[in-house]
């Protein structure tokens, strides 16, 4: 099997997240694409992340029209910060080809990353740029990578848009209209949840 796991803090989920691993999983022939809500983000500020069973809860509503995309929690049982090695070690199976789908800013520090070497080891990374200038950044980021860790990266050719979920964050606070942004049962869960306000 053809798995790649699509880690994040989802908070919430949104429309490029679900448009990026459909188009992974078209692009690179993936089985599978296992979207991981993190309990706690290494590197990144938590504070104003909602509790995780609400964050499985809207990416299982995300993803029940697509086949291909499953829901893991097995980061949100994990005590402590949620590092991607641990993840990849229990998930990995002799038999799959394991990929990681990661976003641009992330992919350039991957090697500040817990155990990044066994992570270079053990997944093909796929990537995907915002703009030009970011595919240009991750082509040079790719060779210092494959150099010093015979890191194996795919780098999507198209970008993934402009779409955060701080912008569905700040949009709900605000009150705006978020409906484009994203799915229709996740707003009505962010709404009758009280999320984000």
């Amino acid at each position: 099997m053809r798995r790649a796991i699509y880690g994040g803090s989802f908070n919430p989920i949104h429309n490029d997240h679900i448009r990026l691993a459909l188009t992974f999983a078209r692009q690179f022939e993936l089985d599978r694409v296992t979207l991981i809500p993190t309990r706690v983000t290494p590197l990144k500020d938590n504070s104003h992340i909602v509790d995780g069973m609400h964050r499985y809860r809207m990416c299982e509503l995300a993803a029940q029209d697509y086949p291909q995309l499953e829901v893991s929690d097995i980061e949100l049982r994990r005590e402590g910060e949620s590092y991607t090695s641990d993840t990849i070690a229990a998930l990995k199976n002799d038999e799959d080809s394991l990929f990681l789908i990661v976003g641009a800013d992330m992919y350039m520090t991957l090697d500040r990353w817990h155990e990044f070497r066994y992570i270079f080891d053990n997944a093909t990374i796929l990537v995907a740029p915002r703009d030009e200038l970011d595919y240009d950044s991750l082509k040079e980021k790719y060779k210092e990578y494959k150099l010093l860790y015979n890191c194996r990266t795919i780098i999507a050719h198209q970008g993934i848009g402009e779409l955060s979920s701080t912008i569905v964050r700040e949009g709900i606070a605000s009150g705006a209209d978020v409906s484009s942004m994203i799915d229709s049962r996740v707003l009505k869960y962010i709404q009758d949840n009280d999320l984000y306000r």
